[in-house]
């Protein structure tokens, strides 16, 4: 009886964690570059050893979350600071917390005339550093080489993981790696596109059908809650008289 009490209880949890999940994805439907998270479940038994005449009691929780790196569309905006990742990789970025990574394209330019994201966190360039672009005629190859005015400046750093596992959310559409064994390497498999960013990869539709079933659990473990909680009841009063 009171395992089912923590039955319900890890239900009730895992449907709220899974809601969790599903409305920062609707949160972040327009961000550009974000990737969608999807639950890990968990399941474990406390009963030790089942005998063939015992119900199993089982329990489960969400202890991780992982990205879901499908690719999101690209949208044309004809601005030619956008920059789009047509197959697999990230552009890199300097931030205050150290080198980040993202699919975020959506560019301008600093004071300074630094490439840099809406955040304003530069691009990082194969020269070793931040991408200077000064000038009127900015071009954009799709091997990622930046020309100004006539002239290559750069080209921009495009990185990719063997097991993109490792790469957590930072924020709404950055990613860290935190793996030490899954280093960067170059991108090899992609092509820039100018004049267009990717949008996020959250379909709507899947992340209301999952919101409503999440709802649906939380509802259902409430009420089981509820009838194990009325039989105990009943029990403790039958124990008094």
């Amino acid at each position: 009886m009171i395992n089912g009490v923590f039955s319900t209880f890890s239900g009730k949890v895992a449907a709220e964690r899974r809601l969790e999940v599903v409305a920062n994805n609707l949160a972040n439907a327009l961000t550009p570059g974000f990737k969608a998270s999807r639950p890990v479940y968990n399941g474990s038994t406390m009963d030790g050893d089942i005998q063939p005449d015992q119900v199993q009691q089982t329990y489960v929780n969400i202890p991780d979350t992982y990205v879901h790196f499908s690719d999101g569309p690209l949208i044309a905006t004809g601005n030619k600071l956008d920059l789009a990742i047509n197959g697999s990789g990230f552009f890199e970025v300097s931030t205050p917390n150290g080198t980040m990574y993202s699919r975020d394209g959506h560019c301008t330019l600093s004071t300074d005339k630094k490439l840099v994201t809406m955040d304003g966190y530069p691009v990082a360039g194969q020269n070793g550093g931040e991408i200077t672009v000064n000038g009127t005629n900015v071009a954009v190859g799709m091997d990622g080489s930046i020309t100004v005015d006539g002239a290559q400046v750069d080209k921009l750093k495009v990185v990719d993981f063997s097991d993109k596992k490792g790469l957590k959310n930072i924020g709404s559409n950055l990613f860290v790696n935190t793996s030490a064994t899954n280093t960067e390497t170059a991108a090899e498999n992609f092509s820039v596109k100018q004049g267009y960013y990717e949008a996020s990869n959250v379909d709507v539709t899947k992340e209301m059908v999952d919101m409503i079933s999440s709802m649906r659990a939380y509802e259902a473990y409430t009420k089981a809650d509820q009838a194990v909680d009325e039989s105990l009841g009943q029990l403790i009063d039958t124990v008094k008289l």
